[in-house]
């Protein structure tokens, strides 16, 4: 008699995903072979998820499962903050996409929160920063003003020093 993890595709392959959930508590998903990690916690009737690591075509599938999930156990929508994606190409955009559909199909909402500079560059060149009107990349940080220093001295030319009164 078979049972339950006999089939090769039910068993564990080395880039699957390992989760740990506390109970009524945050979740966290990891791709094993990636190292994405997905964090999600539930905030009221919606569901907060954040993104850190690669998001490529090995684990964009994982994130569209995460991304379904909550969307089935958060009744309003997905409030999804990428910022910690340091790669971000086709495949996430399409998981995203995807997500964004069944979303619409079943009346709830995701909202992309934020983005790194890596999705938001992917989000432009797509025009897809249409379509998640909320992601707005973090600022880039603000130049330093430079000091204003003394003009360089020609080497061999002795320095000015102020003599006591």
């Amino acid at each position: 008699m078979a049972r339950a993890g006999d089939h090769p595709r039910e068993r564990a392959q080395p880039g699957d995903v390992a989760s740990a959930t506390a109970a009524a508590g945050p979740r966290v998903v990891r791709h094993l072979r990636s190292g994405l990690t997905i964090r999600t916690v539930e905030d009221g009737e919606r569901i907060r998820v954040r993104v850190e690591g690669e998001v490529d075509l090995d684990c964009a599938d994982t994130l569209h499962q995460v991304l379904a999930d909550c969307l089935q156990a958060g009744p309003r929508g997905v409030d999804l903050d990428l910022t910690g994606a340091e790669f971000f190409d086709c495949a996430g955009l399409n998981a995203l996409l995807r997500a964004r559909s069944g979303a619409r199909a079943a009346g709830a909402e995701l909202t992309v929160t934020a983005v790194s500079p890596a999705v938001a560059r992917v989000l432009d060149l797509t025009h897809c920063d249409e379509a998640f009107p909320h992601s707005v990349p973090p600022p880039p940080p603000a130049p330093v003003p430079a000091q204003p220093s003394a003009p360089p001295v020609p080497w061999g030319t002795p320095r000015r020093t102020a003599r006591p009164a």
